[in-house]
């Protein structure tokens, strides 16, 4: 399905059509779901998380300036969820969920190698992630999976740009140890 602009379903939201924020939902659910996995690593938590989040989108959409990206104000609100969920059961976050698995797309290639390879790329990148510092990981999966700018990165986590910075860099430092690591131990299970 191909949507629309958000600010096009913000508005007609804003003036009462409830099927545009259901497009929106629809639009949007897939992420926002992606994330409070990523967060709270628990399906059915993740689900209510999710739905808690559309319900706050919905109670503040009137709020939405539209100084920032949507995304970026809805990534926020979902973050939010999630930590205070976190609060409550005082647990900490990694990223598990599968993050290369976004796309509905078939491969563009034919190759049954190079789509083997791509997996165990796909299979090592993930463990990897699941093993970085949670903020580190948080960063790197809305950097790189999310296409999130590291401003809109500081707006949804609350942190410095510089500090994002930080986060990224040392995230893609460790993220390559952990992985190469991984990779050889891999290797060594092979013999």
């Amino acid at each position: 399905m191909r949507f629309l602009e958000d600010h096009h379903y913000i508005k007609l939201t804003r003036q009462g059509d409830m099927q545009a924020f259901g497009m929106l939902v629809q639009k949007h659910q897939n992420l926002v779901f992606t994330l409070a996995l990523r967060m709270l690593k628990n399906h059915e938590e993740a689900q209510e998380a999710a739905q808690d989040s559309f319900v706050r989108v919905y109670q503040c959409l009137s709020s939405f300036e539209g100084k920032s990206k949507f995304t970026t104000w809805l990534y926020r609100i979902v973050y939010n969820e999630c930590l205070g969920r976190l609060r409550k059961t005082k647990r900490h976050f990694t990223l598990v969920d599968d993050i290369l698995d976004h796309s509905d797309e078939p491969p563009d290639f034919t190759d049954g190698l190079k789509l083997m390879e791509q997996q165990e790329r796909s299979e090592l990148i993930k463990k990897g992630i699941q093993l970085l510092n949670p903020s580190e990981a948080v960063v790197l999966t809305l950097f790189y999976l999310e296409d999130q700018s590291i401003k809109e990165i500081a707006s949804i986590t609350g942190s410095s740009e510089s500090k994002i910075k930080v986060q990224l860099f040392r995230g893609r430092k460790n993220l390559e140890k952990t992985v190469i690591k991984l990779s050889n131990h891999e290797l060594i299970g092979l013999s």
